[in-house]
């Protein structure tokens, strides 16, 4: 229906107008059934809060990190202001960070030039309120339309100073969430600055009692963790899925378990704390979600040189065009609407999975071949090529670890060994091994050295071992190499 309104063929201008109105038609059509889709997201927002004793300071730190990348990729300069790093208070925890990742998504969406976010604690007694600001230089919010926002189904649009009808609850789940806190949420204005100020309470009745867990038990786990993740016997790939409705993430988990481990999560948020913690091969993706949706999962993921490897498949109800297009400008590898046949799916999963055993295959087999020779990301070939120089800085040295390398990629050694085992599904030991020895194929291959002296410049301490691991991975014996 596009393509034939944008002709200059058409020139019967009562079929023009009957064009026109089926396309506002089946527009309006869309946004209905996309209410419809966030009105049962409202619905289900009636909770029972769980109230504990939270450290406020950090969780505000954690959902800040979460939300940098997004803001980074706008151009924002964000800022976290916290008056006391340490800094406690009764909550629910789940429901605060609701509340500040809303907060914080609706920033990004409507500021110009920066974001700043305070946490204000000093002086506060127990029987007050804690503040969190959150502020963007956006167009001002006129004073006729600072309560409107707070209603579902309400947007503030810039074009006229005026609301319309849409499909954004996050203001209105987070003012219910503040209130149910016994707390509030109001807008300030000083043009030209919004600035959206939660005030809750630091203490609340029928707190849970639960331990709190040291730092040095937290690394334990961590710790214990990453062994058990690296030391799995299940080989099979890890899909995350992401589907915040119970039924279509049983029937679609249901669809994959035979073939896959698959792990669920409700919104982005949630997806982005399994990744911290899993290594994960694929992502499915629905695109409608509280929080965060699918297309800021997906931009996020791919901002993010932690995630930037994992293949993104994002599922929709939604048909527009408009939708195919900021899947597309969010990196995703595959966009798939609903409803969807399930062979469909298992052959879009099984189809990136193989680009990416092509990949490690063409990586591994052949001595001189380049890792960016398959497809991959600028940002996943740029991080590749990074690592390739640091090992080439030091491949003499048979003291080298990788982990001396994700410190000077300032990663941490869980994040380091996923991105690793993501890409090439290879080790970090793995991974430098055959940096070391496809360097020793180069070397021969110029034939300017012998085999002896290949092999303690690229830091093998033993000929043995060398030729060893050269012939296993070549299937050739260096002396015979050309």
């Amino acid at each position: 229906m596009e393509n034939i309104l944008a002709q200059d063929s058409i020139t019967d201008q009562e079929i023009l107008e009957d064009l026109r109105i089926m396309k506002q038609n089946t527009d309006r059509l869309h946004d209905l059934t996309n209410q419809l889709l966030d009105f049962r997201h409202t619905e289900k927002e009636n909770l029972i809060l769980n109230y504990v004793r939270c450290n406020v300071s950090r969780k505000i730190e954690e959902i800040f990190k979460r939300f940098s990348p997004l803001a980074k990729q706008k151009g924002y300069e964000f800022t976290l202001a916290i008056e006391d790093p340490d800094f406690y208070a009764t909550v629910d925890v789940e429901a605060f960070t609701k509340i500040a990742s809303n907060l914080f998504n609706n920033a990004i969406k409507y500021g110009s030039f920066f974001i700043r976010v305070s946490l204000l604690t000093k002086g506060v007694e127990p029987g007050n309120s804690f503040e969190l600001r959150v502020e963007n230089d956006g167009e001002v919010i006129p004073p006729e339309i600072r309560e409107e926002i707070f209603k579902p189904f309400v947007r503030y649009t810039t074009s006229g100073n005026e609301t319309i009808t849409g499909t954004r609850i996050g203001l209105p789940l987070a003012k219910f969430l503040a209130e149910q806190h016994n707390g509030s949420i109001e807008v300030e204005v000083k043009a030209p600055i919004n600035c959206f100020v939660v005030k809750l309470p630091v203490e609340q009745e029928n707190r849970f009692e639960v331990a709190l867990t040291t730092d040095k038990e937290v690394e334990e786990e961590r710790e214990t963790a990453e062994n058990e993740e690296q030391d799995g016997t299940d080989n099979l790939p890890v899909i995350l899925l992401v589907e915040d409705d119970p039924g279509v993430q049983r029937f679609t988990r249901k669809q994959l378990a035979p073939y896959y481990k698959v792990i669920a999560a409700a919104n982005g948020i949630e997806a982005l704390n399994v990744l911290d913690s899993t290594l994960v091969t694929l992502v499915v993706s629905d695109i409608m979600m509280p929080l965060m949706d699918g297309f800021e999962l997906c931009t996020t993921m791919k901002c993010d040189i932690n995630y930037s490897h994992i293949p993104v498949i994002l599922l929709t109800a939604k048909t527009m065009t408009q939708s195919k297009i900021e899947g597309a400008q969010a990196g995703a590898d595959a966009y798939i609407e609903k409803p969807f046949s399930p062979e469909h799916l298992l052959a879009i999963i099984e189809n990136l999975i193989r680009s990416r055993e092509q990949l490690r295959e063409t990586f591994t087999k052949y001595p001189v071949a380049l890792s960016n020779m398959a497809t991959i990301s600028k940002p996943d070939e740029e991080f590749m090529e990074r690592i390739r120089e640091a090992i080439r800085q030091n491949i003499a040295n048979p003291d080298l670890k990788m982990e001396h390398i994700a410190e000077q990629l300032n990663m941490s050694r869980a994040s380091f060994y996923r991105k690793i085992k993501g890409l090439l599904d290879l080790s970090p030991g793995e991974y430098l091994r055959i940096e070391r020895l496809k360097e020793a194929a180069r070397l021969l291959r110029e034939g300017q050295y012998q085999v002896s002296d290949v092999c303690y410049m690229v830091g093998f301490n033993s000929l043995s071992y060398f030729a060893k691991c050269f012939q296993k991975q070549f299937g050739v014996l260096p002396k015979d190499f050309s």
